[in-house]
């Protein structure tokens, strides 16, 4: 990609001859002349407490540009980033690879780099998708890693190098965490759950986890807040946070099927709101802020996790969001033939290098460590607004029988979806 003669703040501030400087380096829209620029915030809707949810501004804009004798104006995506980001749209964008949308300008520079993409208008959100688009999407998924099997991880250039800003998923420069470098990550003691970490979990536990040592401490102070609350009525007990606190006081049995496969590059959070399906049959993977080079039954046990779970938002004056949760059907045979169909696009692209039986026997183990670093570490960010444990325990035993009420929609559809996913946690569990 050709450096741009034109600096990004001009492009952020709508400049018609930057976004013209922008188009003419692609032969499609060489001599296109930009004569307005307009823009709009894009928001990102996340979940807190269950029955809450938080919207706020994302990082990125929506640039809508007019063009000299055209009537149709075009539009594209800007996006603040980190530099991983911005590094994979470097290296992936342009031509695009599988699953990637075309990335027009790349400006790295940390924590405030820039992408500007191809918008994806009239995408199919995810609760229209059918059980055909899940599969589609993770035999996307399998070419996309299929293309990038058993990267280089050992060479010495900037990217993919001992302090790499593509990370491994689980080796660190420096190698492992000391107590003392988790010093940052430790949360205050005027938490209600106070400082957790050696409690909770062991120096073993930090000695194995390499990179994902804070996470690790994450999720402990996460079953720190479920000892508080007693647990999650029909969601989790005294089995699924015996079986958390094992994890956390030893890891390898989760860490080390992992270390044993390929590695290929990750997406890390393929989840169905970063997918784009169009009405032309093409299948977008979005948001690579979090990517890795690591096994791919990271990412198929990621989709996996998330695909049962519907969230609906509808902005509203453009600020804030109705915002409800429900759980699609995940049966057993659907699980199996989302599986099978990533197993089976899999060994078209790769043959016999696809090591799907090795896939299949480490896929517990990544399910189990996803839902520990997934979860876990989501009920860690209610430490300093904890709800009074009667007062939890009364409601969301009611709430199976309180789910059609508008207010309590969020809640009820977080409960029965994570129920799933802790009933799945442990039959994983046992099948490590």
């Amino acid at each position: 990609m050709e450096p741009l003669p034109v600096d990004i703040l001009q492009l952020q501030r709508r400049d018609p001859s930057a976004w013209s400087a922008l188009l003419a380096r692609e032969p499609e829209t060489d001599g296109v002349i930009v004569t307005a620029v307009t823009s709009e915030p894009l928001w990102s809707t996340t979940l807190t407490p269950p029955g809450k949810a938080g919207s706020g501004r994302a990082r990125a804009r929506r640039f809508v540009l007019t063009l000299a004798g055209v009537s149709d104006p075009v539009s594209y995506i800007a996006k603040q980033t980190n530099a991983t980001e911005a590094l994979i749209y470097r290296l992936h964008g342009n031509p695009p690879g599988t699953a990637f949308p075309t990335c027009r300008y790349v400006h790295l520079d940390g924590d405030n780099s820039w992408v500007i993409l191809d918008d994806i208008p009239h995408h199919f959100p995810p609760r229209t998708w059918t059980a055909q688009d899940a599969d589609n999407i993770v035999a996307i998924l399998a070419r996309l890693h299929g293309a990038r099997w058993e990267c280089d991880v050992s060479g010495n250039d900037r990217w993919l190098g001992p302090d790499p800003i593509i990370p491994h998923f689980h080796h660190r420069a420096g190698g492992a965490y000391s107590w003392g470098e988790l010093l940052p990550y430790r949360r205050d003691r005027r938490s209600s759950i106070g400082h957790v970490d050696r409690k909770y979990l062991s120096g073993h536990a930090i000695q194995n986890a390499g990179r994902m040592a804070p996470l690790f401490l994450e999720a402990a102070y996460g079953l720190g807040v479920m000892h508080e609350l007693g647990g999650w009525p029909g969601v989790i007990d005294d089995s699924h946070l015996a079986i958390v606190a094992e994890l956390l006081d030893d890891p390898v049995p989760v860490i080390a099927p992992l270390l044993d496969l390929p590695v290929t590059l990750l997406h890390g959070l393929p989840h169905p709101g970063h997918w784009r399906l169009t009405l032309l049959d093409e299948h977008y993977l979005i948001d690579w802020s979090q990517a890795r080079i690591g096994p791919p039954v990271w990412d198929l046990a990621a989709f996996l996790g998330c695909y049962p779970l519907i969230a609906d938002a509808q902005p509203e004056d453009g600020r804030y969001e109705t915002f409800r949760l429900s759980m699609r059907e995940m049966t057993p045979l659907a699980e199996e033939t989302i599986i099978d169909s990533y197993m089976l696009a899999l060994s078209a692209e790769l043959g016999s290098r696809s090591a799907a039986r090795a896939l299949r026997t480490a896929l517990p183990a990544a399910r189990c460590l996803w839902t520990l670093l997934t979860w876990f570490t989501f009920f860690a960010s209610w430490a300093d607004d904890m709800p009074d444990r009667s007062d939890w325990q009364r409601a969301h035993r009611r709430i199976a029988d309180e789910h059609h009420l508008h207010a309590n929609a969020p809640s009820a559809g977080m409960q029965a979806y994570l129920s799933w996913v802790f009933a799945r946690f442990k039959e994983a569990y046992r099948n490590l």
